[in-house]
């Protein structure tokens, strides 16, 4: 009986595999919705994708990209050793063994197939290198990947628009890494939440003097900047990999970046950046702004540079995030601002909605109303990321 009420109470429950799914029809009642997801990702495969793309005395020292023919997965890694740690193939062949995964014109075909006009595309398997210790290597490792980006861009244009990285652990090179990817076409990129450490082992905080020549770089491109959740997956050991995924969904680093965008007095400097909050839904928002408020109350005279204005203000002038499936958040949308957030499908994580996004935007139609929910759908995306193009 219990068992019977428990799968009553999961009307959106799935297959865990991500490439077992099939697209679902959008439903009549979304025909006319501008559709797009915010956050889905992108692996690679189908070229070897930093060879051709870099300098080359740095040919012998980039990761190669292949296919393995006894996994079926095209690869990413150094020597023929995978990034992926060992053990991982399984967990790793339930996201990336769709074709869609890194095939474009497959992806564009399952996502138009389920409604989705539009797609933000983040990167799979990037943030490994996010602290890597050859700086000269790492640069050319984002450089090189923008440039794949802008090559998928312009192969499905109108429709995949990839997530960029810039040189963020050297100020003095920002303006021109962030113009790069202003040139190549790209409508926004991400930097991590945990950025390491400067060339000369100092740790780098965002809100640093020191980083205002990045600051300053984005707020005059006009790019929006995104934080993304999921930069430390592990797989080994019990229970590790859930344990990991619920410890970033959590969004706890996000409490950091807002924390360092506001107290660290960077919104007051640079008042025209966007700054986009990725995957880790939306329940975590009320709960950072009441203690960020109460922060601002209760400590406001022992802080250092007060903001100037409470924290729920930048939040809601400056702030967005995306969510997948999230009634917990939608619940609490008056205290987060539907103006503020964005759908996503997550397209090849095995929390995506791919298979059942129909029933979520009824669902967001039904709580939000059909206002709100046609601008967390895709209007508000069309718009922060400017792909009325």
């Amino acid at each position: 009986m219990n068992q019977a009420v428990n799968k009553a109470a999961r009307p959106f429950q799935k297959p865990g595999s991500f490439n077992v799914r099939d697209p679902q029809p959008l439903p009549e009642s979304l025909k006319d919705y501008r559709i797009v997801s915010a956050d889905n990702h992108l692996t690679l495969g189908g070229e070897d994708v930093w060879y051709n793309r870099v300098p080359d005395a740095l040919k012998d020292r980039v990761p190669r990209v292949w296919h393995d023919k006894t996994s079926g997965l095209w690869m990413t890694g150094f020597e023929g050793k995978s990034l992926y740690p060992f053990g991982s193939e399984a967990f790793v062949h339930t996201m990336e063994g769709r074709e869609g995964a890194w095939n474009v014109d497959a992806r564009t075909r399952d996502l138009r197939e389920e409604g989705i006009d539009k797609e933000i595309a983040f990167p799979q398997i990037l943030p490994v290198f996010f602290h890597h210790p050859d700086l000269a290597l790492r640069e050319w490792l984002f450089r090189g990947y923008n440039r794949y980006l802008a090559d998928l861009q312009a192969r499905q244009a109108g429709h995949f628009y990839g997530v960029g990285i810039p040189n963020y652990w050297d100020p003095a090179q920002a303006e021109a890494s962030i113009n790069e990817m202003v040139n190549l076409g790209l409508k926004t990129f991400m930097l991590p939440s945990l950025p390491g450490k400067f060339a000369d082992g100092n740790d780098i905080h965002y809100a640093d003097d020191a980083m205002e020549p990045l600051w300053q770089a984005i707020e005059q491109s006009g790019l929006p900047v995104c934080f993304h959740i999921g930069e430390n997956i592990n797989v080994g050991g019990r229970g590790t990999l859930a344990v990991t995924a619920l410890n970033s969904l959590g969004a706890i680093y996000f409490r950091r970046n807002f924390g360092e965008l506001v107290f660290g007095g960077i919104l007051d400097r640079h008042p025209g950046l966007r700054v986009v909050f990725c995957e880790g839904n939306l329940h975590w928002i009320p709960g950072m702004l009441q203690d960020a408020e109460m922060i601002y109350d209760s400590f406001g005279q022992v802080i250092d540079d007060l903001p100037d204005r409470r924290p729920s203000a930048y939040w809601s002038e400056h702030c967005y995030a995306t969510f997948m499936h999230d009634p917990a958040g939608l619940s609490m949308l008056d205290r987060i601002g539907a103006d503020r957030v964005m759908w996503s499908s997550d397209y090849l994580h095995n929390e995506s909605t791919f298979g059942y996004s129909g029933r979520v935007m009824q669902e967001i139609i039904d709580v939000a109303g059909e206002a709100d929910a046609r601008s967390i759908l895709g209007e508000t995306a069309i718009r922060v990321f400017g792909l009325d193009d």
